[in-house]
């Protein structure tokens, strides 16, 4: 069957294309050539696009292969298949788990008064996002009008201050370990303010966003709150919240 290696070659050709058209939208956007929100949301959706009619392509393949118990350009086919799934495994997981939430550019466990950033004003640049925390700032979601942190509240409900009986000192080495833990970039450890700042960098698109820990005395123990704002609008979603949980639960299991 000629067809059969036909559709085997074109499932190999889907994924180097779409795996040039994601490196070229992610490496583009690193070196500076244009805008987070050109190679984000006008490049990159062509690399998941061609991949996603690739793997449909070598689902068919690989199954009419096996019903015609037939190897033609299997190697092809194969190699294009488990690429295509490799390319699109990122982007479609972070669909899947951002979907149907609403995208906070900047999230806070305190909405009322929430960490303010310090040491990491003079390295945002003009072009970021202005640093001050505006929960009050109305936004559109799923139809309605509200305000960012009620819609913080509504669908981020656990991220809250963490109080404990602790020490503030203590509480504050355990939340340093646990910025580094998480792989962040620890810009400022002031335990004099019970002040923490670090930033996270994507590793494709280069995409930095600015985090703030803040540990202070609360009764007989201490309270930690984090921000996390995102540096530009063009790619907000819904990492701000997640990583704010990802930090929670390391510094659950940080002793």
């Amino acid at each position: 069957m000629r067809a059969l290696p036909a559709l085997a070659k074109t499932t190999f050709a889907g994924f180097i294309v779409s795996l040039s058209v994601g490196l070229v939208a992610s490496l583009g956007t690193r070196l500076g050539f244009w805008t987070v929100a050109f190679g984000l949301h006008t490049i990159f959706p062509w690399c998941v696009g061609i991949g996603l009619l690739t793997f449909v392509a070598g689902v068919v393949w690989i199954l009419w292969a096996m019903i015609a118990n037939d190897s033609s350009g299997a190697r092809y086919g194969l190699i294009g298949l488990v690429g295509i799934i490799v390319v699109l495994v990122n982007p479609v997981m972070k669909y899947w788990d951002s979907r149907g939430m609403p995208p906070i550019a900047d999230a806070t466990t305190d909405t009322e008064h929430p960490p303010q950033f310090v040491s990491l004003l003079t390295q945002r640049g003009n072009d970021a996002t202005p640093p001050d925390y505006n929960g009050n700032a109305p936004m559109t979601f799923d139809g309605k009008a509200t305000t960012v942190s009620l819609v913080q509240h509504k669908y981020y409900g656990d991220i809250h201050s963490v109080a404990i009986l602790m020490s503030p000192e203590r509480l504050f080495k355990r939340a340093v370990s646990a910025a580094y833990g998480m792989g962040w970039n620890v810009v400022a450890i002031a335990p004099d303010e019970g002040r923490i700042e670090a930033t996270d960098t994507s590793l494709f698109f280069g995409i930095t966003d600015d985090i703030v820990i803040r540990v202070k005395p609360s009764g007989m123990g201490a309270k930690l709150d984090i921000r996390s704002k995102a540096r530009m609008d063009s790619d907000s979603g819904s990492r701000n919240p997640q990583r704010i949980r990802g930090f929670m639960k390391e510094l659950a299991q940080t002793r």
